[in-house]
């Protein structure tokens, strides 16, 4: 789940070779009660999402566009020859995306001409940031928007009432514990995942409109084994029709590494759907 590492450390790598770089809701105290019929709720669950898989969806086509000029707008007062230089050359980059029907995302790119080594390997660092971190984002967005959260549940099943939540528990796989709060409505308000080699909790926000409820946005942190650095994820989703699909059309995400951040603004342009 270190999909935001690499990219949030590139960027002043680029710039160094143009020129010197001078929440978790609580729970009300009541006692947790079990379900009588967990699959029939976890039913009516799947039923609240807006579910793409559920509507035709095949594919999802685009070009992904960074905003180099708001990423390093500070570089230009600090270093403004190798901000000029390296917004040249990020001019001259495409990033062409697509998303199968269970949301595996294949990340392609042209090959720009660099002035020197060290530029030549910002950019391959930078083509691999690229390819992680929006096969990262579509790895936490498929859960919600191809499927539902609650499409593949996996064994051990439990759900509980606590007040005004409900509680979903499962194991997948023998050794991933999947844990999930929604409101009454089913909108889930936090998803935690525990595996042998990583924590993650999600906190995601939904648009809950009369097609089922749509992700606008989420807070996630991950935590992989020592050493390395926890990473703490907070994404914006502008979403609009693409042949009458709602689809991701902009991103606003900001990571965290350790107490560094980086704002990564992004539009996927050109955007296309093939339905089945």
């Amino acid at each position: 789940m270190s999909r935001c590492r690499r990219f949030a450390q590139i960027l002043p790598i680029l710039l160094a070779s143009f020129g010197s770089l001078t929440w978790s809701p609580s729970l009300r105290a009541e006692a947790p009660v079990a379900s009588r019929d967990p699959k029939g709720v976890v039913a009516q669950a799947r039923a609240a999402y807006y579910s793409l898989s559920s509507r035709g969806y095949r594919q999802y086509r685009f070009q992904a566009k960074p905003d180099w000029s708001a990423m390093l707008g500070d570089q230009a007062k600090t270093n403004p020859a190798g901000f000029e230089a390296a917004m040249a050359i990020f001019a001259k980059l495409r990033f062409d995306v697509v998303v199968d029907e269970k949301g595996s995302a294949k990340i392609s790119h042209n090959d720009v001409d660099a002035p020197n080594d060290q530029t030549r390997a910002g950019l391959t660092q930078l083509y691999g940031g690229m390819d992680q971190m929006l096969t990262g984002f579509f790895q936490t967005w498929t859960p919600f928007m191809i499927e539902t959260p609650f499409s593949s549940v996996g064994a051990d099943l439990s759900v509980e009432t606590i007040g005004a939540k409900y509680r979903f528990r499962w194991v997948e796989n023998g050794s991933t514990k999947v844990e999930i709060l929604t409101d009454q409505a089913f909108a889930v308000t936090e998803m935690k995942v525990t595996t042998p080699a990583f924590d993650s909790v999600i906190r995601p926000v939904f648009d809950r409109g009369p097609a089922g409820l749509v992700l606008t946005s989420y807070e996630a942190e991950y935590r992989e084994q020592p050493p390395a650095a926890p990473i703490r994820i907070a994404v914006l989703i502008k979403n609009r029709p693409v042949r009458d699909l709602l689809m991701p059309v902009d991103l606003d995400l900001t990571a965290w590494i350790g107490g560094n951040g980086t704002r990564i603004l992004m539009a996927f342009a050109e955007p296309s759907v093939e339905k089945k």
